[in-house]
This record gives C-alpha cells, sequence and structure tokens, in this order.
C-alpha cells in the first residue's frame, strides 16, 4: 500500500528563505512536529486535521487526510500550473513520515522536477532513508534559547552527515536571536567543522513571531558572522523574505 501522510497545505510560491530565496516554488507542507521553537511561524502544523488546503493565488480548496504521494503530485501540478521545476517537502516535520517522503520525492524526480527537503534534522535513520530521493537538503540546526525543549545537536550532526552521505547539496540553517549566548552558538560551529567543505551555511537573523517580539540586532548578526568567517565556513547571512513581501 502507497505510504500517506496528513498534510497541512499544498501551495504555489516563492522560496522565502536560504540559497533559493526568491526561487519559485511549490510547496508540500505536512502535519506534526515533534519540537517547539520559541520563534516557529507555523504553529498550526502540530497537529493534523480531517482536511487540508490545496491554493494557488486566491483559490482554495480542501482535500482530505492523509494522502498518498501520487494524489500529492497531481495537487502539485494543479497548483504550480506547468510551473513546478522545484517541489519543497516541508512542514512541520517532513521525517515524522520517512516513507512518504521517499514515495514523494521518487515521484517528483520522475515527473521531471527537483526534489528538495526542508526539516528540523531531527532523526537520522530517517534521513538516511530519505535524502537518497532528494537534491538538496534544508537542515536546521536549533540553539538553545530557541527551544522550548531540549537540546538536540547531536541528532542534527548525525541528520546532516547522513544527508551528505546520500549525495544531496547541504544547507545548515541556524536561526539567529539575541537569546543566543556565544558558547552554544560557537559550539554548534565547531560541531560542523567537519562538514564545512560540504555545506551552506545559513545564519537567519529571526523574523519576530510567537514568543520572539524583537529582531536580533545588527551588532549581534556581526558577532555570529564574524565566528562563521573564523572557520572558514562558507556562509550567508538571509532573513526571510516572505514576510516582507506578504506572501506565504
Amino acid at each position: 500500500m502507497a505510504a500517506r501522510a496528513a498534510l497541512i497545505e499544498v501551495f504555489h510560491s516563492i522560496q522565502g528563505e536560504g540559497r533559493f530565496v526568491g526561487a519559485p516554488m511549490t510547496f508540500v507542507r505536512v502535519a506534526t512536529c515533534p519540537i517547539r521553537c520559541v520563534y516557529c511561524d507555523t504553529p498550526n502544523s502540530y497537529s493534523a486535521g480531517a482536511d487540508f488546503e490545496v491554493r494557488r493565488a486566491n483559490d482554495v480548496r480542501m482535500e482530505s487526510n492523509p494522502v498518498h504521494a501520487e494524489r500529492v503530485v497531481e495537487l502539485v501540478t494543479e497548483v504550480a500550473g506547468g510551473a513546478a521545476s522545484v517541489v519543497s517537502l516541508t512542514g512541520g516535520e517532513p521525517l515524522v513520515y520517512p516513507d512518504f517522503a521517499c514515495e514523494l520525492g521518487a515521484a517528483v524526480r520522475a515527473a521531471g522536477w527537483r526534489a528538495h527537503l526542508e526539516t528540523a534534522a531531527l532523526d537520522a535513520d530517517a534521513m538516511a532513508l530519505v535524502a537518497t530521493e532528494f537534491e538538496h537538503v534544508s537542515a536546521d540546526y536549533k540553539l538553545p534559547g530557541t527551544l522550548r525543549d531540549g537540546d538536540h545537536a547531536s541528532a542534527h550532526v548525525a541528520c546532516i552527515e547522513a544527508a551528505i552521505a546520500a549525495g544531496a547539496t547541504v544547507d545548515v540553517k541556524l536561526v539567529l536571536t539575541d537569546a543566543i549566548a556565544d558558547a552554544p552558538f560557537t559550539s554548534a560551529l565547531d560541531a560542523l567543522v567537519p562538514f564545512r567543505e560540504s555545506i551552506l551555511l545559513v545564519l537567519q537573523p529571526v523574523t519576530p513571531f510567537g514568543d520572539v517580539t524583537e529582531r536580533v540586532s545588527s551588532g549581534r548578526v556581526g558577532e555570529f558572522a564574524r565566528e562563521a568567517e573564523r572557520r572558514a565556513f562558507d556562509y550567508r547571512v538571509i532573513p526571510q523574505i516572505h514576510p516582507v513581501l506578504g506572501v506565504d
């Protein structure tokens, strides 16, 4: 039987963050996430509903959960209007559904599109399975001060290693807030140094949302960037642009 997942939405827009910022993309957002970030801008993805949205511009309709990958490719074709050169599987957390993610990645590539994965990078076994079906992986590295629960550094490192081994291009995203202390930030960079030649490091100044009401100061962003520079990372400082443009 085809693997199924509960979704929140399927929609066509532009990529709002990371190395592909500004590029047109079709997004498949899965439901459920095992962690809680203080800045999370998709709290509607924490749990699944009976239905999910399929939308392009102002045209919105509903489909039933859960859904199999083959049907999702049909929906992607519908909302993209022939423009789906890249499909991004995001969340929530896609690695909660490894079999579905594998089937969707394979189906997207069979349709002639690129498959991207955006993940909190919490499950190395799932990443090793899933990343083989995706050309690109954007993996979060959650820093202490940005989470309501725990420290996932070892899981992040294992996931990044698995994504690289699978042959995907890999971005590692660190969201920056004024609550992040020097020691955990430099510790994260040191943990990533062994992968320095294989990743693009994305330093993302936080967009105020939820519990985070203030932007990170420009001086603090500069300090973070200099630490990345000292360790010779290929890095970019890229804020989210979709809130600025008023798009999803």
